[in-house]
């Protein structure tokens, strides 16, 4: 049979200040107050040094912190917790026993039956039935996410556009365009510049192949752009704009009327230039298979009903095994440096926001379109999702965004931020259904495919 590890290991007490801040912590353990919790056993491995993850006495500490940081969905840290345990006591059932519990909260089931396993092996593991218990709950579970993460590669650069790219965008027009104090002529003519930088990147696209390995959305100067907000201040203007024409049509006067028309020249002149932003990413779109899968397989997960924003706002973002599906679904996806550099790309956000624009189209022209209004709902939560990813490593160089996702998987698993990020989404979905019957009102519908 197995071999019972002797416990005849001694082990020196914890020193009396450390073993208050882990008191500390199991009180507010069983509170509830996870963080807190968290916080407490933190104070108390900091305070033991250095070699704090050497010591035998810390395990305990350690095995602590793992069981908070897996109320509080950070599985990664709740993982690394567990195997300092081992290192420090492999022959104490709970070190595997937190290891299990967190490589099953990641989704890595076999590896947590081993786990499992190791920890009744130990002197006491055999008499603790919660170790055969989860044994026994994961040999029977099957899965039920049968979400497939498909592989990715970070894109490559070809050697053509390196050495040649179109003219640089100014920020000084979009500052313009979107100032309500300026006069509409100039508003108007800075949106025209916009437009005549975005022709001159249009007529270059077109002469390259669909699907080579750079493309419209990957040009260094579009990319610059983009990122400078071309995207979000036009639709600021066209936004903004629509809503001073409805409010000086319903004046009734000769002024307001003046007004609504040249109100209706900038907001077509915006819509124009947003269109044109949009259509390039019809364009060699099935070239980019892993692009379409990867942006499906996001929108299955950000589905599950553990994902804070399929709730209404207000609602609290519970610590359930659905959350915990969800966050280590999502981070199987975004962990992947290739799969985060092709979703955070500009070429797969247009395309979401396109998605987007159709669904709305589509949920118009029937009153109960229940396909489509998911569709709604899931491609605004990826545009907001995966702009807000594009930005939270920062810059480098002062202007290179660097994607990172931890940052917003956090501040979605936060009550306040699960609000925001809710916010956000319901935003982007009001701002292109008025993007929408716009494209409609100038005309622009067809050539995006709406």
């Amino acid at each position: 049979g197995p071999t019972m590890v002797s416990a005849a290991i001694e082990i020196p007490a914890l020193p009396e200040e450390l073993a208050t801040m882990k008191d500390e912590g199991n009180e507010f353990f069983r509170s509830g107050e996870y963080l807190k919790a968290a916080g407490s056993y933190t104070k108390a491995i900091k305070n033991a040094g250095k070699d704090a993850a050497e010591r035998v006495e810390l395990a305990p500490v350690f095995s602590n912190r793992s069981a908070s940081f897996l109320k509080l969905c950070k599985v990664k840290q709740a993982l690394a917790d567990a195997d300092v345990c081992i290192k420090l006591r492999p022959d104490w059932e709970k070190s595997h026993f937190r290891r299990g519990m967190a490589l099953e909260a990641n989704g890595e089931d076999n590896d947590a039956i081993a786990a499992f396993e190791a920890a009744l092996k130990t002197a006491t593991g055999a008499s603790n039935p919660e170790i055969t218990r989860r044994i026994k709950h994961l040999k029977a579970k099957i899965r039920p996410s049968n979400i497939h993460v498909p592989k990715a590669k970070v894109p490559t650069k070809s050697d053509v556009s390196s050495t040649s790219t179109g003219p640089a965008g100014d920020p000084k027009w979009l500052l313009t365009a979107k100032s309500p104090g300026e006069p509409v002529a100039a508003r108007i003519a800075a949106v025209n510049q916009v437009g005549g930088w975005l022709q001159s990147h249009l007529e270059r696209a077109i002469r390259k192949t669909p699907g080579e390995s750079e493309w419209f959305f990957e040009d260094k100067e579009v990319v610059a752009f983009l990122d400078a907000g071309v995207y979000g201040s036009m639709l600021d203007v066209l936004t903004h704009t629509v809503w001073s024409i409805i409010d000086a049509e319903q004046k009734g006067t000769e002024e307001g009327a003046l007004k609504a028309k040249a109100g209706a020249d900038l907001a077509g002149a915006a819509a124009g230039v947003l269109h044109n932003l949009i259509h390039p990413s019809l364009r060699a779109w099935n070239t980019r298979g892993q692009t379409q899968a990867l942006l499906m397989t996001l929108q299955q997960v950000l589905q599950m009903p553990g994902c804070p924003l399929m709730h209404e706002k207000g609602v609290k973002v519970q610590q359930s095994d659905e959350v915990r599906q969800f966050t280590a679904l999502a981070a199987k996806i975004l962990s992947n440096p290739g799969a985060l550099a092709v979703l955070t790309g500009h070429h797969t956000i247009a395309r979401a926001r396109l998605q987007l624009l159709r669904a709305i189209v589509q949920n118009g022209k029937k009153a109960t379109d229940e396909k489509a209004t998911a569709q709604l709902r899931l491609s605004s939560m990826a545009v907001v999702l995966l702009q807000r990813c594009r930005v939270a490593g920062g810059y480098v160089d002062g202007s290179n965004p660097a994607p990172a996702w931890e940052p917003v998987l956090d501040r979605l698993l936060d009550d306040e931020g699960a609000d925001e990020i809710r916010a956000e989404v319901e935003a982007v979905f009001e701002q292109h259904n008025l993007l929408a019957s716009a494209f409609v009102k100038f005309g622009f519908e067809g050539s995006v495919g709406l």
